[in-house]
């Protein structure tokens, strides 16, 4: 019963390197994929929202960002080498399973957490991807950014707009663009789509936006006459929050809901009857104890343990047959350790 009592947290993971040569290792590395340690299909609850990650290794410190756009909420570790592992603290730390002068393969590594909670992450060098970009997009001289190339600010712009409207917030959403001209040092803003009609609220959106020239770091970018970055904007005021949220990269207004807003919500009533499930199994009210983990399992589709703890009880309290059918759904859903169970116990 491992699996059900083992309530899973997200931890910040920590890193694990191969000592080949320091130097191989030291830069600026852009995450490209990402999978599970024991190949299953990846289950990561942010996947949506850590599609860039980007590291930066230097002389006993690693540093993550997870914003294409800035760097002012990074985090950084310390850490000491040891073989093929960057230790970060006593029980964690990233072990190097490959390393060449541009590409870096690495896993996590952190005690009391098997291989199917565990990733394993590909990057290459920043600027690998920079050369590829430009190659790519050679004598064009107005481009659109991507997360993999763009200008960097020292600010975010979501700072700037939640001081210009001083806590005055509607509800709304809205699609644009702003277009950076390096060599006329301006920033001229274009709102496509919004869902209210306020010109005078579309008005200080797009005069904040104009006025950001000066925090865009615009290295590697002064050879064009224009970068375009569109974006998606949500302006929200209910009883548990307000504030002004923006996506770059896209238009598609859907992404608002994947990093903001009702899906963490429903990541905690899922947790909550996780726990709930947890309870009842403990008391020996295994049925109660299903329920709970069903409920939990649908809010949150992403809560594998859930569907693992209700095929533990299933198979405990002696129902084999339901407990292959919870396998059964486990391994079609490409998690090798429900495949293993499944094979091993209904076959």
């Amino acid at each position: 019963m491992k699996k059900l009592l083992f309530l899973i947290t997200i931890l910040f993971f920590n890193l694990n390197f191969g000592q080949n040569n320091f130097s191989d290792i030291y830069g600026n590395w852009i995450k490209y994929k990402v999978e599970m340690k024991d190949g299953s299909k990846l289950f990561d609850r942010f996947l949506e929202d850590s599609t860039y990650i980007e590291y930066t290794i230097n002389k006993n410190k690693l540093c993550i960002n997870s914003n294409p756009t800035h760097k002012t909420n990074e985090s950084c570790l310390d850490y000491t080498m040891s073989n093929n592992l960057i230790k970060t603290s006593q029980y964690s730390g990233f072990l190097i399973e490959k390393i060449t002068n541009d590409s870096l393969i690495i896993s996590e590594k952190i005690d009391g957490l098997t291989n199917d909670k565990l990733k394993r992450m590909y990057f290459i060098k920043q600027q690998v991807v920079i050369s590829k970009f430009k190659e790519q997009n050679k004598n064009k001289k107005n481009i659109i950014a991507s997360k993999l190339f763009t200008p960097k600010t020292n600010s975010t712009i979501e700072l700037e707009l939640n001081k210009a409207f001083k806590n005055n917030y509607s509800n709304f959403e809205l699609i644009g663009s702003l277009k950076i001209y390096p060599n006329e040092k301006r920033i001229k803003t274009k709102i496509t789509f919004s869902t209210q009609k306020d010109s005078s609220r579309i008005k200080t959106i797009k005069k904040v936006i104009d006025n950001t020239f000066e925090k865009w770091n615009l290295t590697n970018f002064d050879e064009y006459e224009s970068i375009e970055l569109p974006f998606i904007l949500k302006s929200e005021i209910t009883n548990r929050y307000w504030g002004i949220k923006v996506i770059y990269f896209t238009n598609d207004l859907n992404e608002l809901e994947v990093v903001y807003g009702g899906k963490l919500e429903d990541m905690r009533k899922s947790s909550e009857l996780f726990q709930k499930g947890i309870d009842a199994y403990q008391k020996k009210k295994y049925l109660k104890a299903i329920e709970y983990f069903s409920e939990s399992y649908k809010i949150d589709p992403k809560n594998i343990d859930a569907l693992y703890n209700k095929a533990a009880i299933y198979f405990e309290s002696g129902d084999k047959e339901n407990a292959c059918i919870v396998w059964n759904e486990i391994s079609e859903l490409g998690q090798v350790n429900g495949k293993v169970l499944f094979e091993n116990n209904c076959k």
